[in-house]
């Protein structure tokens, strides 16, 4: 967090209830992800993690 500079923005506690919001659901045996807000994309970026689909 410090290498890119998000503590700038939000606090650890702010990171972690903002990534605790992915939500998943099954479907006929398929894992579905709801979409991934802005925030948490830049989140995966700053970590260098590409979101999942």
């Amino acid at each position: 967090m410090l290498e890119q500079k998000l503590y700038k923005t939000m606090t650890m506690k702010e990171l972690i209830r903002t990534m605790e919001k992915l939500r998943t659901q099954v479907i006929d045996g398929r894992r579905i992800l709801f979409p991934v807000t802005k925030r948490q994309r830049e989140i995966y970026q700053a970590f260098g993690v590409s979101p999942p689909v």
